[in-house]
């Protein structure tokens, strides 16, 4: 379990980035952060493995304080920043997934098999010998989300990673990285400020200015329209719809927001 306790973290002397923050992530559940630009969501990304530590409260990973082994954090933790190319160490896209891989002393026809099998599952094993520079915007997301997948963290951490990319690549990496890490029970801390991308996940944490507002199911957090606008975040259109179709539905809201993401209806 990921866990934050009365966690505070400043850049400056008692300007907060973050503070008083308590959440808790298990194993297995994906769950979202969602906050405007500028709210501490890459701050609060960095001290969950280990990248920052905090100046008041504490970071846990199953029982260990971020304080006292920052390094074993990063061995359970693995996180995708926004941007891949930096990111990027290999000279082609098999070096670069493999090199994560060659600093835990996996061994190499191991390395191998868990290449081949996260490049076949993310769709991007014919660039294996291609340079990752050459790839798409999504492509090279991909190969980001490989090298930090085939490493098996315990628990994951997505810094908006679909903020660079165009409407289709953004749903194709969500949906992909959703249904990959639901089945290999991975812990999910899923970083945005797009409100449609997280209809379909189980909790939201809903952050401004570094703290906490609110925590809940997509139907909790996107009902109260004056508190999204008061923190910059939008309510997702087809919220809207399905505020006005509810009533005649046999179908909860977090049913119905991931079968529409999914394309299941």
């Amino acid at each position: 379990m990921i866990r934050f306790e009365s966690v505070y973290f400043a850049y400056e002397k008692e300007k907060w980035a973050v503070e008083n923050l308590n959440f808790k992530i298990k194993k297995g559940e994906f769950v979202a952060l969602l906050g405007s630009n500028g709210s501490g969501k890459s701050t609060i990304a960095r001290l969950t493995d280990g990248l920052l530590l905090p100046n008041k409260g504490n970071v846990f990973v199953d029982g260990i304080n971020s304080k006292d082994s920052p390094n074993i954090l990063k061995s359970k933790v693995g996180i995708v920043f926004q941007n891949p190319d930096d990111q990027f160490v290999g000279t082609t896209v098999e070096e670069d997934i493999a090199f994560g891989l060659e600093n835990l002393n996996i061994e190499r026809k191991e390395a191998h098999r868990r290449v081949y099998e996260i490049t076949k599952r993310l769709g991007i094993f014919r660039y294996l010998k291609s340079s990752p520079s050459m790839l798409s915007g999504g492509e090279k997301q991909k190969v980001a989300i490989a090298g930090v997948l085939a490493m098996q963290p315990d628990y994951l951490v997505l810094d908006e990673i679909t903020a660079l990319l165009d409407p289709v690549s953004r749903k194709e990496i969500f949906n992909l990285v959703y249904t990959i890490v639901k089945e290999s029970n991975i812990g999910v801390l899923y970083i945005t400020h797009i409100s449609e991308e997280v209809l379909p996940v189980e909790r939201i944490i809903l952050v401004s200015n570094g703290k906490k507002i609110k925590e809940g199911g997509s139907e909790e957090i996107f009902s109260d329209y004056k508190l999204l606008e008061s923190v910059g975040v939008s309510v997702p259109a087809i919220f809207k719809v399905y505020s006005f179709l509810k009533n005649g539905l046999d179908v909860t809201s977090h049913e119905l927001s991931e079968s529409i993401l999914l394309n299941k209806l």
